[in-house]
């Protein structure tokens, strides 16, 4: 039997590699590592568990492993991952007894992934290294070459070892057409609502069905850049002017996990209460097809919509704005603005448009 492990990080990972056991690896030996990346990352794997999906699953600490590292530790990981049998990050699968696995799959491809290769290959080194998506914007992701990582790969060869970069194979998306990298690509399927991969994403962060009981029809999806990245943008501007258009009583504020402002709350506007829930997981639970998406620069509305087999009328807002001073901003736009540009997504994201005034949010939904 084929035998794979997956590396998630956050929690769009997390929900791919669950779709891919149940569908794609429904009949290979799956082993998951979660690591604390993601807030709550901890109780998450304890519920998930108790779920029994995977084969094999484990609770890593890799954060400060791979952002703390000095001159010292980046020396010693070169000489380690090339002639040790172990190295700093052989920990990670400390707590697994079958150390023989046909591929290892990640999305965020750093020195841990090269630790784990290096650890991996001594008992198979015919292993396979694979990267899955991570939303629409991580479809031109590679797996990029530094010259630290170039002194291992000749060290490796003159050792008469296999470098990383020998093993790459696939990538796992939700839209295999629209991936031009060198790899080779594997289709995920969508997530279809009442399906057993969004069941177990409902039960695995509580998302009942009293705690989607969205009565308004117009939802806000809040950015950063009015508090990061520059100069504020003016997006509650934004949700004032929206405010006055749909009615008070119709718009619902989705605010961004890093918002911890009360900017919304204090002046009267109706915020969602699942806010600190992945909008992902919530978009997987719910028929939202009657609703109305609004946001500046939101990835999440994108990323629900890949994911799910139902699509949402959803308007980008960073027209009305003013992103002069916010160069965050301007490359987000930028991006939003070559992605739904794209003839290949135009089909896609048919019920997404960028509009200039906001009076054609009202034109469009009579």
């Amino acid at each position: 039997m084929q035998r794979k492990i997956i590396i998630a990080n956050t929690y769009y990972q997390l929900i791919i590699a669950i779709q891919m056991k149940l569908t794609i690896f429904k009949n290979y030996y799956v082993c998951l590592m979660i690591s604390d990346h993601s807030r709550n990352a901890d109780k998450i794997y304890e519920k998930l568990s108790e779920l029994l999906v995977f084969d094999e699953i484990h609770y890593i600490k890799t954060k400060e492993l791979i952002t703390d590292r000095n001159c010292i530790d980046k020396i010693q990981d070169c000489i380690y991952i090339c002639f040790m049998k172990k190295n700093r990050y052989s920990y990670i699968l400390s707590d697994i007894s079958d150390k023989f696995f046909n591929e290892l799959i990640c999305y965020n491809y750093g020195v841990d992934i090269y630790g784990l290769y290096a650890e991996l290959y001594n008992s198979n080194k015919d292993i396979k290294i694979s990267l899955y998506e991570e939303g629409i914007l991580s479809y031109g992701v590679t797996a990029s070459m530094n010259y630290k990582k170039k002194i291992i790969k000749i060290i490796r060869h003159m050792l008469c070892k296999k470098d990383i970069t020998e093993a790459f194979s696939t990538f796992y998306c939700f839209y295999p057409e629209l991936y031009k990298g060198s790899l080779s690509v594997h289709a995920v399927p969508q997530i279809k609502l009442n399906s057993e991969c969004s069941d177990i994403l409902s039960r695995l962060f509580n998302v009942s069905s009293e705690r989607l009981t969205y009565q308004e029809k117009y939802i806000f999806f809040t950015s950063v850049y009015d508090f990061e990245g520059g100069s504020p943008i003016g997006e509650y501007e934004v949700a004032c002017a929206i405010r006055k258009i749909v009615g008070e009583n119709n718009l619902l504020i989705k605010t961004h996990p890093r918002d911890i402002r009360t900017i919304y709350e204090v002046n009267g506007f109706k915020v969602d209460k699942n806010s600190s829930l992945p909008w992902e997981v919530i978009q997987l639970s719910k028929d939202f097809s009657n609703y109305i998406f609004l946001t500046v620069s939101s990835g999440s509305v994108l990323a629900g919509s890949l994911m799910s087999t139902n699509p949402v009328d959803t308007f980008y807002l960073y027209k009305c704005c003013d992103l002069t001073g916010n160069l965050l901003a301007q490359k987000t736009a930028n991006d939003i603005y070559n992605l739904l540009s794209s003839e290949k997504m135009k089909k896609i994201f048919k019920n997404v448009k960028i509009v200039e005034r906001l009076v054609e949010i009202d034109r469009n939904c009579k």
